[in-house]
């Protein structure tokens, strides 16, 4: 499978942004949606988490653990765990808003993507994401087991299929008592792939020191640059 792990995560954070509406909306519609969307994004600042990976690609299963903090609009650093009681760190993601960073410290390797002059982490969204309803159908998913425990899922599918997109649906849990995206999938049919990303601890709008999103390479690493755009 040669889907980009940039990738992935430029949509997984596109997602929680996406998806963080307001409670109840199962009773709304989509127009009412998308508007109740775009102004709980606008006042979101940032968005930090424990998470579970959970990778299914040709019927094999495979999990991670870490920990993801998330600021518009650029910002990020995801860290991923050795285990769920460890916090040796195997591999950061890292962006300062201009260059994206993927350090693995067990093989000594950076790979770097700096960012276009307009670009933003999550290509083809504006900030403040006025073109999701141009993009994508919005739909309500049935899940009788989430809905028992007040979490309704919510589906996207793109609508320029001809256009060979990043993933054909991505859904996404929301807690109706305030609006939390508590799980995210990600369904690749070409690769036979599904990525599961489960939040836990979930925390918006902390103060965040800028040192957060710096990273300095260290000295003896090999690093790779991937062209941008």
């Amino acid at each position: 499978m040669k889907k980009s792990l940039f990738k992935i995560i430029f949509s997984m954070l596109l997602s929680l942004g996406m998806l963080m509406i307001a409670s109840h909306v199962f009773a709304a519609d989509a127009d009412d949606i998308y508007g109740k969307f775009k102004k709980a994004y606008k006042n979101m600042k940032n968005f930090s988490a424990d998470f579970e990976q959970t990778t299914l690609v040709a019927g094999k299963k495979r999990t991670a653990v870490g920990k993801i903090t998330f600021q518009k609009p650029n910002l990020l650093r995801q860290e991923y765990f050795e285990s769920a009681s460890s916090q040796k760190v195997t591999q950061l993601i890292i962006s300062d808003g201009k260059t994206l960073l993927s350090y693995t410290p067990m093989i000594k390797q950076v790979t770097k993507q700096d960012f276009g002059k307009n670009e933003e982490l999550f290509p083809g969204f504006g900030q403040a994401l006025d073109d999701v309803k141009k993009n994508y159908n919005l739909q309500l998913v049935k899940d009788e087991p989430a809905e028992k425990k007040g979490v309704h899922c919510i589906e996207l599918t793109p609508k320029k299929q001809e256009e060979a997109p990043m993933f054909d649906a991505i859904q996404v849990w929301v807690r109706d008592k305030d609006s939390i995206p508590v799980q995210v999938m990600y369904r690749d049919d070409k690769n036979q792939a599904t990525f599961f990303f489960t939040f836990q601890n979930i925390k918006l709008n902390d103060k965040l020191d800028d040192s957060v999103f710096k990273f300095t390479i260290p000295t003896g690493v090999q690093v790779i640059t991937i062209p941008g755009k």
